[in-house]
């Protein structure tokens, strides 16, 4: 029986559009055009051209009448710009050629490669590039042997080509370039798939450091009559992947029917799609030829190849129809390149009946399928977020935030379930509420391994370091680091703190803006200054005390939703959880890590899951020991036991709650994979799958209600950095260095302009990241902040666990951190050495503990100094 869900989306959901919008550009200045021509683009100064060449046709009679193929020489060139027109090129090809294969690459010049004319399979490698107006033409080397109508792409900048044929038979091989100067290429094999038969005008596919092989056709294997035979060929539907730096090869999902001489590459879409653009089907041939069987099937009556786009995605592995071929008064063509320039797809001529050619050039941009959010969700959400902004009211009013005792914790009156709900929320932003299903969907569950070390993490914090939190009676952590070493140690603590939660709050605005602003019509710039100005108004009213119960509502929601999605996609997928399990267990979907002891490898990608264990926990240690954001809840609750009541929560809350949102996506895995039809092939491949689903498949109000849940959590995380940010800025630098006789009013004054201009900055960086479309920059000033937070958790470890460094030492030691880290990131970067990132944490942790603890021998605390301030020192 067909579900309800399926039986609404087919008769009410948002249709998707076709994946392609298609124009056309001025046609080649030549009658008849031509089929197995090369293509690229060059580039001249700060100008683009599109450079097109060689390619065969039937200029007299046509191959039905006896006409002979001529290849040709000739090269033209279109500007990539409004109102360019073709011109013939001043140089030719070195030699009359068709059907080879072309790379554009990276610094504006294209290779032209192999290919055949009358003389058989080519080996040649012509160099293009253009100056002054001018292209030049040269031959830089040769393939590994003769190839025509083989495959070849650019995989991390080098160039892979191969299968096609030798002139006599089908090769079983791909070639990468390893090194290309005026001297000399040489080329390394990467093989071919053991079960893979060699292939003729089959479509390349680059993502990444993969390549992909799809369809094409060999010389039969046979000569009894067979569903994908005719004219002695077999048309192949088998697809494959490689995974270029390892050599790798997958089998992919075949195509629905074999399919051949598609124009050569496939259109990288969205984060895991591809595009394969029309192509020649055996059951057209079929019905030509009996139609026609004195011409072969062919002739002037013949409607063309097909119209049809096939979508491939890439993470569910499966093949929908994506639209077609629609250019008015024009036939799709087939033996044609595919050029991709800046976000257009460029097919030049090609041939569009068997023995026709035109010189007709098409052009495509992909489509949006972002789906309508609709009045009544933003209505949802208008209600939701202005709850939250009451609830700040309401603090505000009962004076939550009428001194900074109140305004920094909150009276100590928060009830340990409401703080433990806090800390989750402040750990799960919502870029981890749709990353964590996002790679779920798109990879498997070693990411729960991450999950893991809270088990760990509580009791350390627990048993030895929220004692001195509480005891001490200090409102940051960064007060400890001044009692056990110096001050200067509490001000680098700090500020580093500060640096990174101000670059944070601009990141955790700006990426679940983009994440929605991709699915759906939402704005990206009014995703940004909604989430930011609400959360700095809340934040500002009410203090401490209403960032935590916000928060904790936030946390609930969030649960609330992502269970309510995961029923809903359980109900409808066929065998409901059995299914799930099945996808785990069978499809690579579950814990794949290994867990050999023998298997302890630290190079990136490693799946030791002892590994990845030591590097989760230790990148999230320092959060829960040394970030002001969190240990700012263990001082908001009215006794040390109750703060400790809100961690071991936390323990079944990240546990229980991030395993909801793994089978979330393990769950969105299995329902897209049965029906890849409701798929946008533009959606990113992994962080906007579940806002695509919440919007495409809940009923309106509740959808809006769990993409508000979305919005709080970007505002919980960034509500927590406002407010800790404010009290580190205030407790350790203005109201302990700047201004020390500063009133309790001036200091929670302070802190309220740091809460408004703090948001602010985040929301104008934030929108301008949206802006330029890129944040590169900001994610390297990020992650080079980030470096100081492994080392500042060995520095709080190295005060709690040792007693024998002093104040110096403890600075050495924090200096020491950072540099192995920073050191050990420039290695990994330049090739020099093989390590995970995640393990910069536990390198800069146990680099600054180490360090410390030597240093101490030398720089030794006296007995006063550490007293009460060390497990081995403090009061019983």
């Amino acid at each position: 029986m067909t579900k309800p869900l399926v039986i609404f989306l087919l008769l009410f959901a948002p249709v998707l559009r076709a994946a392609l919008a298609w124009d056309r550009l001025p046609d080649l200045p030549d009658r008849e055009g031509f089929a197995g021509m090369f293509a690229g683009v060059v580039r001249d100064g700060e100008s683009d051209y599109l450079v097109v060449g060689g390619g065969a046709n039937f200029p007299g009679e046509r191959p039905w009448d006896g006409g002979s193929k001529v290849y040709y020489d000739t090269l033209y060139l279109l500007p990539l710009e409004e109102g360019g027109s073709w011109r013939k090129a001043g140089v030719t090809l070195p030699m009359e050629v068709g059907y080879g294969m072309a790379v554009t690459l990276p610094r504006g010049t294209c290779l032209f490669m192999g290919g055949e004319n009358n003389e058989g399979a080519r080996d040649e490698v012509i160099g293009i590039s253009m100056s002054r107006g001018e292209l030049s033409v040269e031959v830089i080397g040769s393939l590994p042997h003769p190839i025509t109508t083989g495959v070849a792409g650019l995989v991390d900048g080098q160039v892979v080509v191969g299968g096609g044929s030798d002139g006599e038979t089908t090769r079983r091989a791909l070639y990468r370039m390893r090194r290309r100067d005026s001297e000399s290429i040489e080329w390394e094999a990467l093989g071919w798939p053991e079960d893979a038969r060699g292939r003729m005008h089959a479509v390349a596919g680059v993502r990444g450091s993969r390549f992909y092989l799809f369809g094409g056709r060999d010389v039969a294997a046979g000569e009894e009559e067979a569903d994908e035979r005719i004219f002695g060929l077999d048309w192949l539907r088998d697809c494959w992947e490689l995974e270029v730096p390892t050599g790798q090869w997958r089998r992919l999902a075949d195509l629905p029917a074999g399919r051949s001489a598609s124009p050569s590459t496939a259109v990288p879409l969205g984060g895991d799609s591809f595009l394969v653009l029309g192509g020649v089907t055996v059951p057209l041939l079929r019905e030509e030829l009996r139609k026609r069987p004195e011409v072969n099937g062919q002739g002037m009556e013949h409607p063309g190849f097909s119209r049809e786009i096939l979508c491939y995605h890439g993470v569910v592995d499966r093949w929908v129809v994506a639209g077609e071929f629609s250019v008015p008064g024009l036939l799709p063509p087939v033996t044609a390149p595919v050029v991709v320039h800046d976000g257009r797809v460029i097919v030049p001529s090609g041939e569009v009946k068997p023995g026709v050619r035109s010189p007709q050039v098409v052009a495509a941009v992909p489509t949006s399928g972002r789906l309508h959010f609709g009045w009544f969700n933003w209505l949802v959400v208008a209600i939701y977020l202005g709850g939250m902004v009451a609830i700040g009211y309401r603090f505000m009013k009962r004076e939550s935030a009428s001194s900074t005792e109140a305004y920094f914790r909150g009276g100590q009156r928060v009830p340990f379930w409401v703080a433990g709900l806090s800390i989750f929320a402040t750990m799960l932003s919502a870029i981890t509420f749709m990353a964590i299903p996002g790679a779920a969907y798109a990879t498997n569950w070693n990411g729960y391994i991450g999950q893991w070390p809270i088990l760990v993490i509580i009791p350390l914090v627990v048993f030895f370091y929220l004692p001195f939190y509480r005891r001490l009676n200090v409102t940051t952590a960064y007060e400890y680091l001044e009692k056990r070493f110096n001050t200067a140690t509490r001000l680098i603590g700090s500020l580093t703190f500060m640096f990174f939660h101000l670059g944070r709050v601009a990141i955790v605005l700006y990426l679940p803006a983009l994440a929605l602003a991709s699915v759906t019509d939402i704005n990206v710039f009014a995703a940004i200054g909604v989430i930011g100005a609400l959360c700095v108004i809340y934040t500002v009213m009410g203090g401490i005390e209403a960032v935590v119960w916000t928060d904790a509502i936030q946390a609930l929601v969030l649960i609330g939703g992502a269970l309510l999605c995961f029923g809903l996609v359980v109900a409808e997928v066929d065998g409901g959880l059995g299914a799930i399990g099945q996808a785990m267990t069978e499809q690579g979907k579950g814990l794949t890590a290994s867990w050999d002891p023998g298997d302890f490898s630290l190079k990136k990608g490693s799946t030791s899951g002892f590994v990845l264990f030591v590097a989760f926990l230790m990148a999230n240690l320092p959060s829960y020991t040394s970030g002001q954001d969190v240990v700012q809840r263990y001082v908001t609750t009215p006794s040390e036991k109750e703060a400790a009541r809100s961690l071991w929560m936390n323990i079944v809350m990240v546990l229980a709650g991030s395993a909801i949102f793994f089978a979330l996506g393990t769950a969105l895995f299995v329902f897209y994979q049965e029906k890849p039809e409701l798929m946008d092939p533009g959606l990113p491949a992994k962080d906007g799958v579940l806002p695509f689903f919440i919007i495409q498949n809940l009923p309106a109000g509740v959808a809006g209600l769990i993409i508000a849940g979305v919005f709080a959590a970007a505002q919980s995380t960034i509500s927590s950095s406002l407010n800790s940010v404010a009290t580190a800025f205030v407790t350790d630098v203005y109201g302990r260095v700047w201004k020390p006789a500063a009133s309790d009013a001036a200091r929670l004054a302070v802190a309220k302009r740091v809460v408004v201009l703090l948001g602010g900055m985040g929301i104008v960086v934030s929108s301008y990241l949206a802006l330029i479309g890129t944040d590169e920059v900001f994610f390297l000033f990020n992650r080079f902040i980030g470096f100081a937070l492994g080392p500042l958790g060995g520095l709080f470890a190295l005060g709690v666990f040792t007693r024998r460094a002093n104040g110096m030492a403890g600075l050495l030691a924090l200096v020491a951190g950072v540099m192995a880290v920073v050191g050990t990131s420039v290695a990994n970067e330049a090739g020099i050495i093989d390590v995970m990132p995640l393990l910069y944490g536990a390198i800069g942790f146990f680099t600054a503990l180490a360090t410390g603890w030597l240093l101490g021998w030398v720089m030794p605390a006296h007995d006063q100094q550490v007293a009460g301030l060390t497990i081995w020192t403090q009061e019983k």
